[in-house]
């Protein structure tokens, strides 16, 4: 008698233009247990579903013969709301003509089985879409989604002649870390860097994690002193941030070395550097600033 997505009793939506028939469902079901409310015709129900889209809905076996029914089928099928049907209404005074409460019982229950098989359903595909795109540990998005958004990125830089930037963040010593203090310590550094990253950069920067302790953030229309910049502000907001430690009493510091990459194309032209291109540049520049020493940038521009 509740409702898959809280605690609350289902709701069910009474649609019937006789005022008797309306209360008298009303009254049963809220008998059984449910939540009811009812309107008199199906555009009253259309905007009933686009505010409170309820569980189910019960319908007078004529329904799809009345004025609006098209569009009220529909909102129906796109919410995934099971309809009951409860037959040509009977003439009154034939109360029992109705199904009784048992019956009227089991099939909302039903309706509301199937019901709940769809919230799970819209529910699990929507984790799985989570997944094709972002990191489970980081949240962040992953090394799949963000080798798409490059080269969806590089092809609008060239269409437009936009600067498109690049920088590639990898954890200085964090092998040293994990060896240290375990993987567990470890992942919540990655989690707590993957904030530090999201609160430093700004919402038009698109940051993933790329591999392991390494991080790739594309900076969109931004030039190589804006890419130096935003590098150069990230870099410290890592060294000044205090990691968790869950095996500790003490906040765990680290450093980041960065590897930037810069590109600006001209504007129509179809050639030049593409988006392995300018990965590959960032992954060069990123292991000259490794070599140079810990907490390092080192920028490459593509030609």
């Amino acid at each position: 008698m509740v409702s898959s997505v809280s605690s609350q009793p289902a709701l069910v939506l009474v649609v019937d233009p006789d005022p008797a028939n309306q209360r008298s469902l009303r009254d049963r079901l809220v008998r059984l247990g449910y939540t009811a409310r009812s309107v008199d015709d199906h555009q009253s129900a259309l905007e009933i579903i686009s505010a409170t889209p309820p569980d189910v809905v019960l319908l007078p076996g004529n329904a799809d013969r009345s004025e609006g029914w098209g569009a009220l089928q529909t909102q129906l099928d796109n919410w995934g709301i099971p309809v009951l049907r409860l037959g040509e209404p009977a003439p009154r005074p034939a109360p029992t003509a109705d199904p009784g409460d048992t019956d009227l019982r089991l099939r909302v229950e039903s309706a509301l089985q199937t019901r709940n098989l769809y919230k799970a359903l819209v529910l699990e595909n929507a984790r799985l879409s989570a997944e094709r795109l972002h990191d489970t540990l980081t949240g962040l998005f992953n090394r799949r989604y963000i080798m798409i958004r490059a080269e969806e990125e590089v092809r609008r830089s060239s269409r437009h002649g936009y600067p498109l930037s690049c920088l590639l963040l990898d954890i200085d010593r964090f092998g040293d870390l994990n060896d240290k203090w375990g993987h567990v310590v470890g992942d919540g550094v990655l989690r707590d860097l993957s904030h530090v990253i999201t609160r430093t950069m700004r919402a038009t920067d698109v940051a993933s994690r790329y591999r392991d302790d390494e991080f790739l953030i594309l900076l969109t229309d931004t030039d190589a002193d804006g890419a130096q910049i935003a590098a150069n502000r990230l870099r410290d907001a890592v060294a000044d941030h205090n990691f968790f430690n869950s095996d500790g009493s003490d906040p765990l510091r680290i450093t980041a070395s960065i590897g930037i990459a810069y590109w600006q194309p001209v504007k129509g032209s179809q050639s030049g550097t593409w988006e392995p291109q300018l990965l590959a540049l960032a992954e060069r520049a990123l292991r000259a600033a490794k070599l140079s020493g810990p907490n390092r940038l080192v920028m490459l521009q593509a030609a």
